[in-house]
């Protein structure tokens, strides 16, 4: 398997992780009205920094690659560029929804928010899985050596913005969950 399989497998599950640890708060803001606020601005500032600008734009040169290595290949991921727009906006206005909550949780706002985000959540996961099911296994199929190389060495240029000393500060309850969680998972 390449790099940049191996990079966007695990990407996913990183953000299948994310969206467990939203779906738990939202449960929690639903059942006891205290989530933990600070940790679902996170989250979401998380999607807006990470799969909009970084993990998306890998998946695109895979399937730029894809269609011009399996011309005539018709498959429901040759809209993924789309896709990627759509949710780009969808994350936008969700982004919106969660500064609503910050600034009045009162009762219609929180009704609001979990909706909002239980649909984010689905569509996430849909994607996720539409990716998984159809994408990554064409491009295994069609895509050549030449092709991952290729790939590997773009996708190279993309940092995880979790990952860097920066970002410390900025996703500090993130960065914890995620320790928690791969400690975990060893």
């Amino acid at each position: 398997m390449s790099q940049t399989m191996t990079v966007l497998r695990n990407e996913h599950r990183s953000i299948s992780f994310l969206l467990d640890l939203l779906e738990r708060q939202v449960d929690l803001l639903e059942k006891t009205g205290e989530p933990d606020l600070q940790l679902i601005v996170e989250i979401v500032d998380y999607f807006r920094s990470f799969p909009d600008m970084h993990h998306h734009p890998k998946e695109d040169l895979v399937l730029r690659r894809l269609r011009e290595r399996a011309q005539g290949l018709d498959g429901e991921f040759f809209g993924l560029e789309e896709e990627h727009d759509k949710l780009s906006s969808e994350l936008h206005a969700f982004s919106r929804t969660t500064a609503d909550l910050m600034t009045d949780p009162s009762p219609m706002t929180r009704s609001t928010f979990i909706l909002a985000a239980r649909s984010f959540i689905e569509r996430e996961r849909h994607h996720i899985d539409m990716e998984e099911k159809y994408f990554f296994p064409a491009a295994e199929r069609w895509l050549t050596e030449e092709d991952w190389d290729a790939l590997d060495d773009a996708i190279n240029q993309f940092a995880d913005p979790i990952a860097t000393p920066q970002a410390l500060q900025r996703f500090q309850n993130l960065s914890e969950q995620f320790q928690k969680w791969q400690s975990a998972a060893a």
